[in-house]
This record gives C-alpha cells, structure tokens and sequence, in this order.
C-alpha cells in the first residue's frame, strides 16, 4: 500500500517532466489526426481529475488540504456565479467556450494546491529534496525541448511562428506564445543547475543545457524569449557580483567568480549576436507595419539656405508616439484592453462584481473568426471574473509569493544565493509575461511550470532557510 502510495505520488509530480512531449503530441494531433478533442487537452484533463483526486483525499487527514479544498469550493461558487451571470446577461451565449475557458482558468489553482501537497508529503514521508526535485525536472523539460527544436531544424520540418512579415519558429510546437512563455520559466533553471555545477571555468560544459535552450528561444524571435535570456543573464552576473561581497570561503568564492565571468561573456555575445537574431529583424517589421522610420529625417533650411538647428523646427513630432510604443510593445493587446473598459463600464452590477465570463460580452463572430481574449492574464482574470472573482483568484499568488518574499528578507544575507535569485526571477518572468503578453495563467501547459515552482519555493522556504545543496 506503501509502494503504491509513493508511486502514484512520484507519478504526479514527475509529470511536469513529460510536458514538452505532451505538447508534440499536440501538435501532431492538430495537424494529422481529425479528432474533438487533442491528446494533450485529453491527458491534462486526466490529470486535472487526478490531482483534484489527491487533493480531496489529502483533505481527510490534513487541515492544510481541508483549507485548500474549501478555497477550491470557493473558487467553484464563483465560477457557478459567473456562468449563471453570463447566461442570463450574454446574447449569444456559447456555452462550450464558455466551459473550456472555466478549465483553463481552474487548472493553476488546482495544481498550485497539489503540489504544495505532493511535494509535502514526498519530503516528509521519504526525505526527499524539493529543491533538486526542480532543477531537474525543469532540467529534462529544457532539454528535451532544446532537442526537439534541433531536430526540427536539422530536417526543414519546423513549424513557422509567424504567418507573414516577421520571422521565427517553434519546432514542433504549435503554439509559439505557449512554448515561449514556457521556455522563459524554464531558462533561469537551467541556469541555476549551472551556476552550482560551475565551481571554476574549466567546467562550462554545464551551460550546455542553458546555451541550448537560449538558442531555440532566440529562434522563436519573440521579445518575450530574448528579453528572458538578457534577464536570467544580468540577474547572474549582477547577483554574483554582489555575493562576491558577502561570500568568503574559498570554494563557493572560486564558484562565484566562475558564474561572474561566464555570465559576463554569454551577455557579450548575446549583444553581439542580436543583430543576427530573428527577434532584431522582428523589430524591424514590427515599425514597418506601424509606419515608423528609424532613419534621419531630412534637414530643414531657412530661405537663405542655411540649416536649421533641430530645436528650431517648430511642431517637431516625436519619432514614436505613445499609441505605438505601446502596439510595439504588447502587439495590438492594448486595443483589446480599451475595448474590454468600454464593456466593463457598460456592464451591469451582476458583471461588475462577477464578471462577464469568456471573451465579454461578444457578439456573433463572423465565420472562421475566433472570439478575442485581451491576452494579457490579469486583465483576463478580471474582466472575466469581475472585481470579486479576480481578487479571490489572485489570493493564492500574492499569499505564497509573499510569504516567500518575508522569509527571505528576514534573513537576506543567509538566504541570498543562486536559487533565491533565479527560482525569483523565474517566477517574476512568469508574472510579467502573464501580465504583458499572457498564456501563462490562462494557458495549462504554461501554467504548470508557475505552479510547481510557486510550490517548491513554499515548501523549500518552510522553515525560513532558503539555502538548499544542489
């Protein structure tokens, strides 16, 4: 009974491993199997009962599940509330969409609260290590994904990130802000296991695993991806410079100034890189299509023919207004936000305080036109669940991530190392895309990635000492 109960507990937890796989095979059923439903929305929903399963059983012997179980029911109460809402507000109605999108939104909360419980149990029952338990599942995903993307190259069969204008690919994935956002959670993993395995700079074979999941996401040629390397980049090399102050034993000295070059060197050729990369050419296009050019304007002259200095040309316009540097920044995302105020402000009461479920209050699309989420998640969560319903969402986050935070700070020097600066800055990546660009909350295979991790840093950081042995 023993063996079985360690099995099915190592099982859940080992299968945040298994999710680039899971996302191929997505992609092989979207594109060659005509079926409702795609092998991976099958098995996550399997594993979303599973793990709501766990949850429930848990529950009859920890007070811990029972309060998880009672926010969950909660969190279920608003979701009724919500669907009631919309049935009785929404002209049309599309119930289907409706409950797909309820899934999505669950399915954080519930793998949040599984494997704070999981990963609790494994450590206290067996002794196991939580925190290595991260670096190497990220470790097995990050590869595996790095090999599908190399595989996919070396035989022309990538898929294209980009229907037109812009370039970048996704391997084998099919969704390229997914794989992206997935990606950028990942990489500061990756180098986590590299920055511990590095202790002097004759072992940089460790940075393979960084190096090659850092040149799939420059491929992609997304922001997202190559803001997330810069990142992970300059939060390694000026965390090391700083626990070079405070840090005297030799050999975790000799580790550090490691890190401090190599990280040094990686970000010299990232910039010198950048120009060859999809995500500048990207750039390019992207001020294309909002009609702005980088080049110098031509010279005003007076009717003597002599020049005019520039700050004596009247009416001069700014080279990028506020309206574009904002298309440039969240593509078109911000158009949908105004939209999604204006029906805010129109809606009544009931929608206010629970929101206007998925997509707002639409209309009939036209054929072959898909109903439009903002994309940006925290927006989503609001607008979708309302005043009430957003606050009761984000509870959870802001509860473990700033317990975390406390018990960081109250004891800084101690626990400013390696995995509080790059299991923070995981998180804050993943935070920030699902806040600028979403499909981090909204979207299960990313939302896994943010759950585990909130997970491990809460059971890690427990008894107040964030200082693991990797």
């Amino acid at each position: 009974m023993e063996l079985n109960r360690h099995n099915i507990m190592l099982a859940l937890v080992a299968f945040v491993m298994i999710q680039p796989i899971i996302d191929v095979l997505t992609t092989a059923s979207l594109l060659f199997i005509d079926l409702p439903l795609t092998l991976g929305v099958i098995i996550r929903l399997l594993y979303l009962a599973a793990m709501a399963l766990w949850i429930i059983n848990a529950s009859r012997k920890s007070k811990r599940a029972k309060l998880y179980l009672l926010y969950l029911a909660g969190l279920a109460i608003f979701v009724v509330i919500n669907f009631i809402v919309g049935y009785t507000v929404k002209e049309p109605f599309y119930i289907v969409q409706e409950l797909t999108y309820y899934t999505k939104i669950v399915y954080f909360h519930v793998l949040l609260f599984g494997f704070i419980l999981l990963l609790e149990s494994m450590k206290k029952e067996e002794g196991s290590d939580t925190a290595r338990q991260l670096v190497n599942y990220f470790l097995i995903a990050s590869l595996t994904i790095s090999v599908v993307f190399i595989i996919a190259h070396l035989t022309g069969t990538s898929l294209a990130n980009y229907a037109r204008s812009k370039e970048g690919w996704t391997g084998w994935f099919y969704a390229g802000n997914e794989i992206g956002a997935s990606m950028s959670m990942l990489l500061p993993i990756t180098a986590l296991f590299a920055v511990y395995k590095t202790t002097t700079t004759r072992k940089l074979l460790h940075w393979l695993p960084f190096v090659l999941l850092s040149v799939a996401m420059l491929g992609l040629g997304t922001k997202v991806g190559y803001g997330g390397i810069l990142i992970v980049l300059l939060s390694i090399f000026f965390g090391s410079l700083i626990l070079l102050l405070t840090t005297k034993e030799y050999p975790a000295r000799q580790r550090v100034k490691a890190n401090t070059f190599v990280s040094l060197i990686l970000l010299i050729l990232l910039v010198v890189a950048t120009p060859f990369t999809p995500v500048f050419g990207n750039m390019y296009a992207h001020l294309d299509i909002l009609g702005i050019s980088l080049e110098k304007p031509p010279v005003e002259v007076d009717q003597d023919g002599n020049e005019i200095p520039p700050e004596d040309v009247e009416d001069e316009e700014p080279l990028i207004s506020s309206e574009q540097f904002e298309n440039l920044v969240f593509s078109s995302r911000e158009t949908y936000k105004a939209d999604y105020v204006e029906q805010f402000k129109d809606a009544p009461i009931s929608q206010k305080l629970f929101g206007m479920g998925f997509a707002g209050n639409y209309d009939a699309p036209a054929p072959h036109k898909p109903l439009k989420m903002i994309e940006m998640d925290f927006h989503d969560w609001f607008y979708s669940f309302g005043i009430l319903g957003f606050l009761y969402m984000v509870a959870p986050i802001v509860w473990f991530a700033g317990r975390f935070i406390v018990k960081l700070v109250m004891n800084l020097k101690e626990n400013f190392n390696y995995f509080s600066i790059l299991t923070g800055i995981s998180f804050l990546i993943g935070i920030g895309i699902s806040y600028t660009a979403g499909h981090v909350l909204t979207a299960p295979s990313v939302s896994v990635w943010l759950a585990f991790l909130l997970a491990t840093v809460t059971i890690v950081s427990r008894d107040g000492k964030i200082t693991p042995k990797l």
